[in-house]
């Protein structure tokens, strides 16, 4: 379902550019989820989820001009086995999730804020100081194209409330330093872009310098083809192309190679799965 979902976006984004419209007109959705804890609660060791930054953080990229989804909704949506291992720092995990809520990209990382060991000049006022860290991986290839960190510090006589104020404060920093990354990146350009091409059930490298000799000469608008990896008939290549993913995905599925051809089975903005299906 998910492959359906991405492949029609990518088929909506493609229509839009056909008539002049930029694919960025309709912005890529942003998830948001955060291990979020304001730690030395009401003057203990305890901790406490407030949800503070992942809201800060999505209400500054809303502002920004991208499509971000509830945090709140998208807790109730995840699982908690999932969830922590998302928080662990597992790319796939985070982007399996992110899938899951329909989300191009997720901000994933750690939001904590905590007391310092003494008073402010011998008052019942402290120092509370958060730090936050996010990275923002791209659901459908599970990379991380971007990363921030910021922390803040605030006084205040309830650990909580500074605790949160300070969590705020960092997270509208990275949420500047998030859309400050993306923005270039999502904007409408003609400018070379990258395709992560899997193929499978190839019989031989030469079947796969055929492959490469096509993309490399044949196909429009691709101006440099890489081997990443060729293991026991599965290839990896990276493609740098203007062009639109439709337009490659058309080519390969319309070529006839000597004894075999190309079928598409996945399609989404960064990367296409191919399956090599021999001719009788």
């Amino acid at each position: 379902m998910n492959g359906l979902i991405a492949t029609a976006r990518l088929l909506f984004a493609t229509c839009l550019l056909a008539v002049g419209i930029p694919a960025a007109a309709s912005s890529p959705t942003i998830m948001v989820l955060l291990d979020e804890r304001i730690s030395g609660v009401y003057g203990t060791t305890a901790t406490e989820s407030m949800g503070h930054a992942e809201n800060v953080i999505a209400s500054r990229l809303r502002t920004a001009g991208f499509r971000v989804l509830d945090p709140a909704t998208v807790r109730a949506n995840t699982q908690q086995a999932k969830g922590l291992r998302l928080m662990e720092g597992d790319e796939r995990a985070a982007a399996a999730i992110g899938l899951q809520n329909e989300a191009d990209y997720s901000v994933i990382g750690t939001a904590l804020s905590k007391p310092s060991a003494t008073k402010l000049f011998e008052t019942r006022m402290q120092s509370l100081q958060a730090t936050v860290s996010v990275r923002v991986v791209r659901n459908d290839d599970a990379q991380t194209v971007a990363s921030a960190q910021a922390t803040a510090t605030k006084a205040h006589i309830d650990e909580v409330a500074g605790g949160a104020m300070a969590l705020e404060e960092a997270a509208a920093l990275v949420a500047d330093q998030v859309s400050q990354q993306l923005t270039p990146m999502l904007a409408p350009s003609v400018s070379s872009q990258s395709l992560m091409l899997n193929i499978s059930g190839l019989v031989s490298y030469r079947h796969l310098d055929f492959v490469m000799g096509y993309f490399e000469n044949d196909v429009e608008n691709v101006s440099s083809v890489s081997l990443g990896s060729f293991t026991e008939g599965i290839a990896v290549l990276n493609l740098q192309h203007t062009g639109s993913i439709e337009e490659i995905a058309r080519a390969v599925a319309r070529k006839k190679f000597k004894g075999f051809r190309l079928e598409p089975t996945t399609v989404t903005a960064n990367r296409m799965d191919l399956a090599a299906v021999l001719e009788q």
